[in-house]
């Protein structure tokens, strides 16, 4: 096999392009390693063997469930982190702006029992979205190549649709318009540049944000493309000194942001997506989520898990547009999302196939996030925390991951009955150390160094990147020289 240095994009793995209309280019992407030297030694990764992924659906299926009871009804038991659950969203809509894999939904375990070539890999797995903070999940091309739709009246605007009356009669919100939806086709399917934002009604009206934000500026004199600039660069803003502070040490984010990286640090021509941050470090997420999320507007004071995905992918009724103040605030542990650790709720581990990929049967979300990891080769968390022992990173010790499963069922008697203790799967590190090191508060060194690399990296190699000129600052926002998600979600008109 080939070996290259840190950062590396896989052999054999052009990018493609289809030129669409508006000057705007339709990539594929490549994924790679961010540590292609570690592939070279079998025992950097997991072993290779059936045993092995049996191992990995056992921890799955019975070693990663939140303690909480499901039926507990106000979620009460469950520990929280006082950070505002809307961030938990941010997250997602983030990565479907950089990811969207193409490829590994046609590489079946059953046709990979081993994990596969890096070769093989690098021909079959692209990526659909430019690894880029340019917000391409709301202006498009979407992987069909269209934009977003214009407004026919102003073409410098996005266009957005109007809520309906729900059955009931009841109105909207306190302070919300009808133009409070997505815009859809005849079959009330959403027209917007990634149709993943529309898979859960929170995360479709954050997108929906972003489309009156841009309004918002055009409404302010810019035309279409200032107005874009402007939003984009606002959002990296929000990425690189809001939402990276919440989520990751806040000490490693200064070091990468201020003296650079170590580890990714490609070249524009070399722009690709880590295999370690979208397929691990950034799915930390999954563990935020929680059962229900009360307050979601005065009608629906319990929304859970279900309805936030049932009400979604279709024409929003007025009872459903999102009152965020819930999502901001912080002093109300039912509102605060879950720790990052080594659980996901119970609704995570049996999603419905609606949920699911065509011809994608595994429903617990564990085990396919840890199957995805050993087919695609990931590294384990120690070989990576090896990796980064020049810099200060030291791996967990067995006792320090056994510390963080003492209160979930089975997962400490998994561990011991496996090789996992020492070859961990690198998203179960990332989730443990974080855990171990901040009660789950944000991710610890492994898992903040790579988050913080990669979104830090992509932005310096962004379309209109606010890192190219070191004094840029946001001017959008109350306070000079800071914007984050609260004031975005002001300049829309939806808080």
């Amino acid at each position: 096999m080939t070996i290259i240095k840190h950062g590396s994009v896989l052999p054999l793995a052009p990018a493609h392009f289809t030129p669409t209309s508006r000057s705007s280019l339709y990539f594929t992407w490549s994924f790679g390693y961010m540590f292609p030297e570690l592939q070279s030694d079998p025992g950097n990764l997991l072993e290779t063997s059936h045993a092995t992924v049996d191992d990995l659906r056992r921890l799955g299926q019975h070693g990663m469930q939140d303690p909480v009871e499901p039926n507990d009804p106000d979620d009460i038991k469950a520990p929280g982190v006082p950070i505002p659950t809307i961030y938990t969203f941010f997250g997602q809509f983030v990565d479907h702006d950089i990811t969207l894999e193409r490829g590994s939904t046609n590489i079946k375990l059953a046709d990979y029992p081993d994990p596969i070539d890096p070769r093989t890999l690098a021909r079959n797995i692209i990526n659909s979205r430019s690894p880029n903070l340019d917000l391409d999940n709301v202006y498009g091309p979407t992987p069909d190549g269209k934009l977003a739709p214009l407004d026919p009246v102003n073409p410098d605007k996005l266009l957005v649709d109007k809520v309906y009356r729900d059955p009931t009669g009841r109105g909207l919100p306190p302070t919300k318009d009808i133009y409070n939806d997505l815009p859809r086709d005849d079959k009330g399917r959403a027209l917007i540049g990634d149709p993943r934002d529309d898979e859960n009604v929170v995360l479709a009206q954050l997108h929906l944000a972003f489309l009156r934000a841009h309004n918002a500026l055009v409404d302010r004199g810019l035309r279409f493309g200032e107005a874009r600039r402007l939003l984009r660069q606002h959002y990296q803003w929000i990425v690189l000194d809001d939402f990276l502070e919440r989520i990751a040490d806040s000490n490693i984010v200064k070091k990468i942001r201020y003296h650079g990286p170590k580890f990714f640090n490609p070249s524009s021509k070399s722009l690709f997506m880590p295999l370690e941050f979208s397929v691990a470090a950034f799915r930390f997420g999954h563990s935020k989520v929680r059962l229900r999320y009360p307050n979601a507007n005065r009608f629906q004071e319990s929304a859970t898990l279900d309805t936030i995905f049932s009400n979604a992918g279709l024409p929003i009724s007025a009872d459903w547009v999102i009152d965020w103040t819930a999502f901001l605030g912080s002093e109300d542990r039912k509102h605060f999302p879950r720790p990052i650790d080594t659980a996901l709720v119970e609704r995570l581990l049996h999603l419905d196939p609606a949920q699911l990929g065509p011809g994608d049967p595994e429903p617990n979300l564990a085990v396919r996030n840890l199957l995805r990891g050993y087919i695609l080769r990931l590294p384990t968390g120690q070989a990576v925390a090896d990796a980064m022992a020049a810099h200060g990173i030291l791996r967990l010790t067995r006792e320090q991951m056994l510390s963080v499963g003492v209160n979930i069922a089975n997962q400490n008697d998994i561990l011991l009955s496996t090789t996992f203790l020492e070859r961990t799967p690198l998203w179960f590190y990332i989730l443990a150390e974080a855990a171990y090191y901040s009660r789950g508060y944000h991710l610890g060194p492994v898992g903040s160094t790579i988050v913080a690399e990669v979104l830090i990296g992509i932005l310096r190699n962004s379309s209109d990147s606010i890192l190219a000129d070191p004094h840029w600052r946001p001017t959008l926002g109350a306070t000079p020289g800071k914007f984050e998600l609260e004031d975005l979600l002001k300049l829309a008109g939806v808080f």
